[in-house]
């Protein structure tokens, strides 16, 4: 039986060139604050992916790149073994990340002006794109209802009517709320029935909790297939985000075509050489890296909301069932967001996400990265009980 990883191990990042890690004085105006901001995780990339990035630089050559069938078989079979997804073949372009290709796909599949609906509080560069590339936000908000996000369909279908694309989101950031079949079937049909596209960000898939299954929405039916375009990576799931890398999931040979003929204008068809080689390592060899973490955050997820609820009754966290993120309640703290962000700062020494940046939804609310060691979680939680018991007091 092979050793198990040994997550408490504190990784040093500072002098990694990690934008969690560096210019915390700048960024904060300290340099002792726990960053627990943006989505990557304070663990080792598996040892697998390690050993074979070492392999490639001591060749010593970096020439242009050839993506052989290897690169894309990964990742049909882990698509297939994950999630029952038999994709077709050829139906799968690289890319160099998920939100350079949501800005890709808005130019090509929409014109300046156009609605395109998001599902607020969402992944803030969602609607950043949409306003720099200049379309229309058109917000459908999620409602909090019992603890739980739920999905206002009228208020979807009568946003779908006037919509040309949606951003999907699942499993959703930074709620962690993973849409069930039910859900996604009504929300694919209003699509269709509207003839709007749907783009499927799905790169928190691999993080699933309680037994929770992920469904791509592009496998429900053919007819929906043929109007999604779904975009995926190992970077969350392996720790590689600095690599590039990420894919774009197509099987409509009309819709492929536009996007790749788009792409080509700006001779962007090639790819990060020792991406490719992560992403190829990561789905063949680390699956069990993979379990072993989803394991290891399920607990710090559970340690996290336990500590929350029995020691800062004031807050309320949302439970999420995917990603490593927790979406907390500060509202009953009083404080508006601006003053919210610099009392997490300055009080409780950690550096959260400001809930606003999702939205207007997020207001009162704020974003922790969970995917670090327990210690180090363990500690973030009790500086903010002591930095809110000091302020209510």
């Amino acid at each position: 039986m092979a050793k198990k990883i040994n997550f408490d191990k504190k990784v040093n990042r500072i002098g990694s060139d990690s934008i969690k890690f560096a210019n915390l004085d700048k960024r904060y105006g300290s340099h002792d604050i726990i960053p627990m901001w943006v989505a990557d995780m304070d663990f080792l990339s598996a040892k697998e992916i390690r050993k074979a990035l070492k392999k490639r630089v001591k060749k010593g050559v970096f020439g242009y790149p050839y993506n052989d069938k290897s690169i894309y078989n990964s990742i049909y079979s882990w698509q297939e073994r994950r999630y029952g997804w038999k994709i077709k073949k050829g139906s799968i372009s690289l890319a160099s990340g998920v939100v350079n290709s949501i800005a890709f796909l808005i130019q090509a599949f929409s014109k300046v002006g156009d609605n395109i609906i998001i599902q607020s509080p969402v992944y803030q560069p969602f609607a950043r794109t949409i306003k720099e590339n200049e379309r229309k936000v058109s917000r459908n908000s999620l409602v909090l209802k019992n603890g739980k996000y739920e999905i206002d369909f009228k208020d979807f279908q009568k946003r779908a009517k006037d919509a040309k694309i949606f951003i999907l989101c699942n499993p959703h950031n930074p709620t962690g709320k993973v849409f069930s079949k039910k859900e996604l079937l009504k929300l694919a049909e209003i699509c269709l029935k509207n003839n709007v596209l749907i783009i499927s960000d799905e790169i928190h898939s691999d993080f699933l909790y309680d037994d929770k299954k992920h469904i791509p929405i592009a496998l429900l039916s053919k007819h929906i297939s043929k109007k999604t375009i779904t975009l995926n990576a190992p970077s969350k799931s392996f720790n590689i985000a600095g690599l590039m890398t990420s894919y774009v999931i197509c099987e409509d040979k009309k819709l492929e075509a536009i996007y790749k003929n788009y792409l080509k204008k700006f001779e962007l068809m090639d790819n990060n050489i020792f991406g490719t080689l992560a992403l190829k390592i990561a789905y063949k060899s680390c699956e069990e890296w993979m379990d072993e973490t989803v394991e290891y955050l399920q607990k710090n997820r559970d340690f996290a909301i336990n500590f929350i609820k029995n020691e800062i009754p004031l807050l309320k966290v949302i439970k999420p069932e995917a990603t490593y993120l927790l979406w907390i309640d500060f509202r009953k703290i009083g404080l508006k967001p601006s003053e919210l962000e610099k009392f997490l700062i300055t009080k409780a020494k950690i550096g959260l996400n400001n809930g606003l940046i999702y939205g207007k939804e997020g207001s009162g609310f704020a974003r922790l990265n969970f995917g670090t060691q327990r210690n180090i979680l363990k500690i973030a939680l009790e500086n903010l009980k002591q930095s809110i018991n000091d302020f209510i007091v």
